[in-house]
């Protein structure tokens, strides 16, 4: 099986027809109209800690319910950054002083907080709230299509899996884990797990304390290594759930690349144990909100990002989005994979030792899409072991339809 996002978008793909969408599960007309609105909306911010935006908007809207925040912090993206716990202790607790509805359909549905350091090069820091609103209600006002073969919406799932033992982070047991929580997000959503465009993915790593409390050998006593692996077996286990891989062993995780997920984006930090899954797509639904996907083959695939965004009817002018097509537009989610040559060119992303890795490929593909869209307002996380090719990444763009 193929997942939506490779469906035509990459060379690996060309020639496979689109899926029909008789294969989406679709509701009754009475269904989709109860159905709630998702809402999307970004917010810049001073710091990590800085979520005045985010308190107001919810001040604002007291019958949200808040499904999950997305965050790029201004940290290093690796083991000692310590500005994504910060960050994500500062949203739980915006939305915990929220409004009394608000704060208690968090309690009884607590929101994935997904932050991702490392905003090299021109790319913002930002959080982007995921959010769910009554229909009708402000920001959600239009009615759902009378044909529900036409006029998909955004729709938002979320899972978490239970916490990892440290000798567990890079494994096998992470990757049947990660599979079983991005079904759960998409039974959520109301998705088959073949036609989501997107899985976000947090997940762990090992620090040195960490191995030395482990019950067993872990993959690894490098910590650095050890987000590679994690962001691996993760990307592994959203393959799994979609049908693009139906098997993994250990050998597989970080070293047979041939196997991947079109539409995993993992990253990993210090400031969990667990993985939270965060999944988007499109069903017959109420609101103004669509995502469109694409698979990036390199660093340099742009011409698979403008395929995206004329699917999207995103227009544009010179080389870049028009200002009213870069207005509907809410977000943009992309993963960068260092690389040693990118079409036959040499790269240092993997040899210099004074700046890692990832956090070229963050700076690199940030710049590229920042140039394509006409602002830098764009979640781009490095690493992107099995979520793409190697080498590229998948994108989504979040845009109004």
């Amino acid at each position: 099986p193929v997942g939506r996002a490779m469906q035509g978008k990459i060379g690996l793909a060309q020639g496979v027809p689109p899926l029909s969408a008789a294969v989406a599960r679709r509701a009754s007309f009475s269904q989709v109209a109860a159905r709630p609105v998702a809402f999307v909306k970004g917010f810049g911010c001073g710091g990590p800690g800085d979520v005045s935006g985010l308190r107001q908007w919810l001040q604002e809207n007291p019958s949200a319910e808040v499904r999950g925040i997305l965050g790029k912090t201004e940290g290093n993206g690796c083991v000692n950054d310590f500005s994504r716990g910060w960050a994500a202790e500062s949203v739980r607790a915006a939305v915990q002083q929220a409004p009394p509805a608000v704060a208690a359909a968090a309690q009884l549905r607590p929101p994935v907080a997904i932050m991702s350091g490392g905003t090299e090069g021109v790319i913002e820091p930002h959080f982007l709230l995921f959010a769910e609103l009554p229909p009708g209600s402000a920001g959600a006002p239009e009615e759902p299509p009378t044909d529900s073969t036409a006029g998909d919406r955004l729709v938002i799932g979320t899972a978490v899996t239970r916490n990892f033992a440290p000798e567990e982070v890079g494994t096998v047991a992470q990757a049947l884990e990660t599979r079983d929580a991005v079904r759960k997000a998409c039974a959520a959503a109301g998705l088959e797990p073949s036609v989501a465009h997107f899985a976000q993915v947090k997940t762990p790593l090992l620090t040195s304390e960490r191995v030395l409390a482990a019950a067993a050998e872990c993959t690894t006593k490098d910590t650095y290594r050890s987000m590679a692996l994690s962001r691996a077996a993760s990307a592994l286990g959203v393959a799994l759930a979609t049908g693009e891989v139906d098997h993994i062993t250990q050998e597989d995780i970080a070293a047979n690349y041939d196997k991947f997920s079109s539409i995993a984006s993992t990253s990993a930090g210090v400031e969990t144990m667990r993985n939270e899954v965060m999944v988007l797509g499109n069903s017959a639904g109420p609101g103004d909100l669509r995502v469109e996907s694409c698979v990036m083959a390199d660093a340099l695939d742009v011409q698979a990002v403008w395929r995206m965004f004329h699917r999207a009817g995103l227009a544009s002018e010179h080389g870049q989005l028009t200002p009213e097509a870069r207005g509907r537009v809410v977000g943009l989610l992309c993963k960068a994979d260092p690389a040693r040559t990118v079409r036959g060119y040499r790269t240092t992303m993997l040899t210099d030792s004074d700046f890692q890795a990832t956090r070229h490929a963050r700076a690199a593909v940030g710049g590229l899409l920042a140039g394509a869209v006409g602002h830098a307002r764009l979640f781009v996380s490095g690493g992107a072991e099995h979520q793409g090719p190697d080498g590229g990444g998948p994108v989504l763009v979040i845009y109004r339809a």
